[in-house]
């Protein structure tokens, strides 16, 4: 049989009608993935000309243009060095002002979502033509259009997992590796370890907090009152309804916030973007945000670890971290734990190794250890998507870690046909 390399189920999920580019993303998410290499590393403007973000930059603190100081390599006018602008629609540039505010004559490139009837154009204040592209976003299957299913049996239920699990592997390495270029092998393991601690519900906002703060910064002196406070988190009520313990450990951090909080207000992110009801308490992102601040004080050790020791070491670090407020508490407002408990669970430090540290490690590492490391407990999705495949719930399908991912990929990418439709369309594709 041949192993599968993904080529066949790129071909099949690209020749689905599933995978047009639907936008339901938020800007400010778009905006935090496109940052993280997500979408791609190269595209072409709508003249044609292709180019490559070599660097993003920063996040801008004011008004202006999103990201400051971004290195592009353009096919035809060579490396320019400027700013970055990402709008909804193509002729937001006309529609916000741009064209005609001083602080957007830096701006080099122009990204937008939503195309326009009408031909539209971006120019500088000074009449400069800046460059526009447009951002294909992927958006999953409507689960309102999910059709009846026509299952499929064991053998090729297996193939396709196979095909789709393959296929998940080489997008995750491809999209760390585009992250390393962009920000470094450090920040790129940071910012995954964020996303991964956000869960699914709050992954974007974590992601944020981490990329607006840095991993320099997260790990120094001001690194958590920074991560608490551009989350949103510290806020005068959170101090005024607080225990005595927990204002000794809000005090420090306060004292450090209110020092920058002006000129960081900004990018601090709004309350609305948090899930915080309906969360496991071990799961509360206050709590998971001090985790984060935990990792960026010893990444040092993180590093060495992952070095030394691979999958083991990431683990074995990930499982040992330790912080005097969150190891007894579940977020702010929770009375103290009768005993301490773990800052991160070994389920979530199984997720975290299978989606920060494997898409770091060589493909043929990361497949090894895929296919020898056994899944987490298996999450609601996952049962469905089983029930979707095959009529039911089969363990067989979901006991390792790869056959857990390629079931979560199938039906992310095809559970609005049925199952014969998909399998039609992966393992007969060309």
């Amino acid at each position: 049989m041949t192993l599968p390399d993904g080529s066949r189920y790129e071909s099949a999920r690209e020749s689905s009608r599933l995978h047009e580019s639907v936008v339901r993303q938020g800007e400010i998410e778009i905006q935090a993935r496109l940052f993280n290499g997500e979408y791609g590393a190269k595209w072409h403007t709508t003249d044609g000309e292709s180019f490559e973000i070599l660097h993003f930059g920063e996040w801008n603190r004011e008004a202006g243009p999103d990201f400051k100081g971004a290195v592009v390599q353009f096919e035809k006018s060579g490396e320019k060095t400027g700013d970055i602008e990402v709008d909804r629609e193509a002729r937001d540039w006309e529609r916000h002002g741009h064209a005609l505010n001083a602080a957007f004559s830096g701006v080099i490139l122009h990204f937008f979502i939503e195309g326009s009837r009408e031909q539209a154009f971006a120019r500088t204040i000074e009449h400069r033509a800046v460059p526009q592209a447009r951002l294909a976003v992927d958006a999953p299957a409507d689960p309102h259009e999910i059709k009846p299913a026509e299952h499929v049996g064991l053998d090729e239920a297996s193939r396709m997992i196979s095909e789709a699990a393959e296929f998940r592997l080489r997008n995750k390495h491809a999209a760390h590796a585009r992250a390393v270029a962009l920000h470094g092998a450090d920040a790129a393991m940071f910012h995954a370890i964020a996303a991964g601690l956000g869960y699914k519900n709050n992954a974007i906002p974590f992601l944020l907090a981490a990329q607006r703060t840095g991993l320099r910064r997260a790990g120094g002196v001001s690194g958590e009152a920074l991560l608490f406070g551009l989350a949103g988190f510290l806020e005068p009520r959170s101090f005024d309804d607080a225990d005595e313990v927990t204002r000794r450990y809000l005090k420090p951090l306060w004292d450090e916030w209110w020092t920058i909080r002006d000129a960081m207000s900004r990018i601090v992110l709004d309350r609305k973007m948090w899930k915080l009801s309906g969360i496991r308490p071990s799961n509360h992102p206050h709590r998971r945000l001090g985790a984060l601040a935990a990792v960026a004080t010893g990444f040092e050790h993180l590093r060495k670890s992952m070095r030394d020791s691979g999958a083991k070491g990431f683990r074995a670090c990930l499982e040992n971290l330790d912080h005097p407020y969150w190891h007894r508490h579940w977020n702010l407002r929770a009375a103290e734990l009768a005993k301490p408990v773990a800052l991160i669970g070994s389920d979530r430090v199984t997720d975290l190794l299978i989606n920060a540290f494997l898409p770091s490690q060589p493909l043929d590492i990361a497949r090894a250890e895929l296919d020898r490391l056994r899944g987490p407990y298996p999450s609601g999705r996952l049962l469905r998507a089983s029930n979707w495949l095959v009529g039911n719930v089969t363990p067989k399908l979901m006991r390792t870690a790869k056959d857990q991912q390629g079931l979560l990929q199938l039906y992310a990418d095809f559970s609005a046909v049925s199952p014969l439709e998909a399998a039609s369309k992966i393992l007969n594709a060309r």
